[in-house]
């Protein structure tokens, strides 16, 4: 009995040790997974870097280079505001309407104007007879001066010389008076305003309001000028680093992409940033379909044959394919130390530091041969504060070389 009882001891804690080792390992098992949804998955979710394929930021996958979507819009732009406290009586043109220098575009409402005139007109008539009848004063006792016996001269004396200051005060009455009247007459006279340049009306605000940006209040109406363009382009958050102010480019035609034009970027606008649709998406891409977009702007060497609000494509680069592997600099980290490197995502998706050796610099293209270290078919990220050894990234496999980031 004593045996059979020790043995069911020793079964009954075997037993106990196992459940309490199944329970520890029930309860580590879940805490995994709930770290992976609520903490361990923030990693991805939320600082996961983004890297594009060498082929597709170089355009050497395709023979092409990677290209934006653009629209040319006038250089210029005429901003015109209403004079303060006028009112509009009636306006000329509408939104869309071309329109020559001398082409009439609103009026102002006159009748405040006109009546504000005649009656400045009226107290420039006054003050002058004032003048008129202290000039006679002065005169008249002048002339009596002259017979008055010598005891009464100092008084004549002081009178004429009082009579003398208030003419002096009137006289310059009548000059301040007659600025107003002449400001007034200039605004009756330009009262219908008329366009000083060739061009497009691009917006009417009958009610101007204030530049949610600027904080600026909005021009009453706007004119694009014709014949000097410049092209609008949009790039993305994540590929921002393709494009540098100064930047050459060249701009092709869609209808016809042997029709080119080169020019050069002159800003990226990260001040105003433009949330992208659904709809405008880097090549399939679904994070840059909900990435913010940035304007660009290319100022144009020549604009000749370019149509406002033509559509076109914008490629980085003088649109001469070079041999071997060029990358842009900013790709680049410590170009000008012994061991230059760049970002890569391994085959795990996660980032590692890439040793290259680099070749010959174009100073015109701001970009390094690469001649060891890297292919056309790895993947690298833009070189910022959140790379660090064993980041998550996402690796944007859709997106092919020679493809297009949608702006308009």
């Amino acid at each position: 009995m004593n045996v059979n009882r020790s043995f069911k001891d020793n079964l009954m804690g075997k037993k106990k040790v196992i459940f309490i080792v199944c329970f520890i390992f029930a309860v580590a098992l879940i805490a995994a997974i709930l770290h992976m949804v609520s903490g361990g998955g923030k990693d991805s979710a939320k600082n996961i870097l983004y890297a594009d394929k060498v082929s597709v930021i170089t355009g050497n996958g395709s023979g092409t280079v990677n290209r934006f979507a653009g629209v040319v819009e006038a250089q210029d732009t005429l901003k015109i505001s209403l004079s303060e406290g006028q009112k509009v009586k009636e306006i000329f043109v509408e939104k869309g309407q071309e329109v020559e220098p001398g082409t009439k575009l609103f009026e102002y409402d006159t009748e405040e104007l006109a009546m504000t005139l005649e009656q400045g007109n009226l107290e420039l008539e006054k003050i002058g007879n004032s003048i008129s009848n202290l000039n006679s004063q002065i005169a008249a006792l002048t002339t009596e001066k002259k017979n008055a016996p010598a005891g009464e001269q100092l008084s004549y004396t002081t009178q004429i010389q009082e009579l003398q200051t208030n003419v002096k005060q009137e006289e310059y009455n009548y000059k301040v008076k007659e600025l107003e009247v002449n400001r007034t007459k200039k605004s009756l006279e330009s009262s219908t305003v008329t366009s000083t340049i060739a061009g497009i009306i691009q917006e009417i605000n009958p009610d101007p309001g204030y530049d949610d940006y600027s904080g600026e209040k909005q021009a009453f109406m706007s004119i694009l000028s014709t014949g000097k363009y410049r092209i609008k382009g949009k790039i993305s958050e994540q590929n921002i680093g393709e494009l540098q102010p100064g930047m050459d480019v060249t701009v092709r035609a869609r209808n016809n992409q042997e029709e080119i034009w080169k020019g050069s970027v002159d800003v990226i606008d990260t001040e105003k940033p433009e949330n992208s649709s659904q709809s405008e998406m880097y090549s399939g891409s679904d994070s840059s379909a909900r990435a913010t977009k940035y304007p660009f702007y290319v100022t144009l060497e020549t604009s000749d044959g370019l149509m406002l609000g033509q559509h076109v494509y914008i490629e980085p680069g003088n649109g001469v394919n070079t041999e071997g592997l060029h990358l842009m600099t900013a790709y680049i980290v410590d170009t000008d130390g012994k061991e230059p490197y760049v970002w890569v995502a391994n085959e795990k998706d996660r980032l590692e530091k890439r040793k290259v050796k680099l070749g010959a610099y174009d100073e015109e293209q701001d970009t390094w041969e690469i001649t060891e270290g890297l292919k056309e078919t790895d993947y690298i990220v833009w070189p910022d504060g959140e790379c660090k050894e064993g980041a998550a990234v996402q690796k944007n496999e859709n997106v092919q070389a020679g493809g297009m980031e949608e702006g308009e």
